[in-house]
């Protein structure tokens, strides 16, 4: 879902003079367009991630901003500064993020807005609710069983809480399980609002896509309202409808909520705010995307030392100093070395060609082998019983002034 959702979609050009411009998007395309970020920033009119905007962070929180934002792989946001107000303020607001069900493992790629997300939650001291959008995939993928996606659902679920999330300020729920009630009403209230035209405009479906495909985006705005979660978020009805949300997703899905961007007025609602990450590139190279549905294209958060090691071996090989294996390469460094000064360091010496790519390579292959054998600690320590307390009903503490 909030990480990936509908296939594995990718942006279109196409732009709009609305201030919220939708995302036109091309489902089941691998294929990302050239300078896909200024795309969207210029497409959707977010705003980049600026220098004065981490000042203020920093200030606010007294946390050094997150290496993602200081990368700029965190790259743009919509209304990140009204969050801000919030927290200065001392008022309510919550984190909202996902995951669509689709395989029995998350790859590396999944884990940047997830990671994003747990030190959002530590540093704003927020609660945080996460969506497993399982009707959603038994919906865009025909080859899904209701099994399947049940199955993906609890393995998908450890996953992500192998991240680290607060137990006491976190709440994990399948839409299978969970929609009815307040959350059904603001899923009906939305799309009462939503037109088949604006779905077709926006997200690109035709007359050959089920009718399930145009109603998905209504049942994933409803989870930016927190009138959705009585008795999760908090108990007042007043002051849940003055609830802010800050929704943390990458780019690629936010034509999912253009509508509730839309709409949220003329129900009394918050508009919610959001911060987009943008892609990890598939193995094959920079011009794609990892997928979970293309094993090739993923080094997943299960694989051994070396399976990861034979992965990248294969995508970098020794004798591409120089061109698009190399660039991607460097662009792996930027998401998963977590020494500034050392990355700095390595991307000098490289570009005066002091240092190979195989050498690259090694420092890479030792990175991301570090990282997945800490989730793997991680994983192992999440039992079912442990998932309940996540997915149980009950009123998620609040931050602390």
């Amino acid at each position: 879902m909030i990480s990936s959702s509908a296939g594995d979609t990718a942006v279109k050009r196409s732009m709009s003079e609305s201030k919220d411009a939708p995302v036109r998007t091309v489902l089941h395309s691998e294929t990302i367009p050239e300078d896909p970020l200024d795309h969207f920033v210029c497409q959707t009119r977010a705003h980049r991630i600026d220098t004065r905007l981490l000042e203020r962070f920093e200030r606010l929180t007294g946390h050094e901003p997150h290496r993602y934002l200081r990368r700029g792989i965190v790259f743009c946001h919509r209304d990140l500064d009204a969050i801000l107000d919030k927290y200065e303020r001392g008022l309510p607001f919550y984190l909202f993020t996902g995951r669509g069900p689709s395989s029995e493992s998350l790859h590396i790629g999944h884990s940047i807005p997830f990671e994003f997300a747990r030190w959002l939650q530590a540093v704003l001291q927020a609660p945080l609710v996460i969506m497993l959008t399982d009707d959603m995939k038994l919906l865009h993928s025909k080859h899904l069983t209701v099994q399947d996606v049940r199955r993906f659902d609890v393995d998908n679920a450890k996953d992500i809480l192998a991240f680290g999330f607060d137990q006491k300020k976190t709440f994990v729920f399948s839409n299978l399980d969970f929609v009815g009630g307040a959350f059904y009403e603001n899923i009906i209230g939305v799309a009462r609002h939503i037109s088949m035209k604006s779905i077709r405009d926006t997200l690109g479906f035709g007359d050959d896509d089920n009718v399930g495909m145009f109603y998905c985006c209504s049942t994933q705005s409803a989870g930016a309202f927190a009138t959705s979660f009585p008795g999760i978020l908090g108990t007042s009805q007043t002051q849940l409808q003055s609830m802010s949300c800050l929704i943390a997703c990458s780019y690629d899905i936010d034509g999912y909520f253009s509508e509730v961007r839309k709409h949220a007025g003329k129900l009394q609602y918050q508009t919610p705010s959001f911060v987009y990450s943008s892609l990890l590139p598939a193995l094959q190279g920079a011009h794609a995307k990892m997928s979970a549905s293309i094993s090739i294209s993923a080094i997943f958060l299960t694989d051994t030392p070396q399976m990861i090691r034979d992965k990248l071996a294969i995508a970098f090989p020794s004798s591409e100093d120089e061109g698009v294996g190399a660039e991607t390469l460097q662009q792996y460094l930027r998401f998963f070395l977590q020494d500034e000064d050392e990355l700095h360091r390595l991307q000098r010496i490289f570009l005066a060609k002091e240092m190979t790519a195989e050498h690259l390579r090694e420092v890479l292959t030792d990175a991301i082998q570090q990282r997945v054998e800490s989730f793997q600690s991680s994983r192992a320590k999440i039992t079912d019983e442990y998932l309940k307390t996540f997915m149980a009903r009950r009123l998620l503490d609040e931050r602390e002034l």
